[in-house]
């Protein structure tokens, strides 16, 4: 049998202030202080207006789905503080 490698992917995110950035992150913490399951790992750092998020997996659908997960999480934080500044 072989086995899978484990893989991992970095995505940074560009907010207008460091403020915008620190409200997706603390949106974010509840799915990142979840316990890791066994096939994946989320983090989520703020340096000034960037905002980190790393993913390391088991292999690369658990990978996709944590991802994709994220990706719509911060997405949605990002248009509601858009959305309470118009």
């Amino acid at each position: 049998m072989v086995k899978a490698k484990r893989t991992s992917a970095t995505v940074e995110f560009e907010f207008r202030s460091a403020r915008e950035a620190e409200a997706v992150r603390q949106a974010l913490r509840p799915e990142e202080a979840l316990p890791a399951s066994t096939r994946c790992r989320a983090s989520v750092q703020r340096r000034k207006n960037v905002l980190c998020l790393r993913v390391d997996a088991d292999d690369t659908a658990a990978l996709r789905a944590a991802l994709n997960s994220f990706l719509r999480w911060t997405i949605v934080a990002r248009d509601m503080i858009e959305s309470r500044g118009r």
